[in-house]
């Protein structure tokens, strides 16, 4: 079966707070720690704050099989710029690399087309080489912006 095909076997939908449990056991089993919390919080914003949510489920055999977190933005900075951002993707271990993940990001982007979004962003932790491959795969590329960051030390001169 070519990954395309698989894609299309995957049945990509709204992610509902039902599908908490398997998201938090994919990605624990992804990142090698338990985050309920977190997800608690994002499923938390989708249910009440619906219009800047755009996270998806993937289910394979009735089964939720991988997940994708993504929020939309309207702009930053006084800057009106209509965009998205990834902010978790995870796909169980025994259906990677079978197009679920590819049929994840085919729905995001029309479903953001479908809202005149027009573009998406997300952050991936450097020595992470597998999903570094996927994203590329997508059409991802090194956005113009550079993320800063700073260790916070009150006591730090500056």
């Amino acid at each position: 079966m070519r990954i395309d095909e698989a894609a299309d076997a995957a049945v990509v939908r709204l992610m509902r707070e039902a599908d908490l449990p398997a998201i938090v056991e994919i990605d624990a089993i992804s990142s090698g720690r338990r985050r309920p919390r977190y997800f608690e919080l994002m499923l938390q914003r989708a249910i009440t704050q619906p219009a800047l949510d755009v996270s998806l489920v993937a289910e394979t055999d009735g089964r939720v099989s991988g997940f994708l977190v993504a929020s939309l933005y309207y702009g930053e900075y006084g800057l009106a710029e209509p965009s998205a951002s990834i902010d978790a993707i995870g796909v169980s271990p025994e259906h990677r690399n079978k197009g679920v993940g590819t049929a994840m990001i085919r729905q995001l982007l029309l479903n953001l087309g479908a809202l005149r979004i027009d573009s998406i962003r997300t952050e991936v932790e450097w020595s992470d080489f597998d999903l570094l491959a996927f994203l590329h795969h997508a059409g991802f590329r090194p956005s113009r912006r550079m993320c800063l960051e700073r260790r916070v030390d009150p006591t730090e001169q500056l």
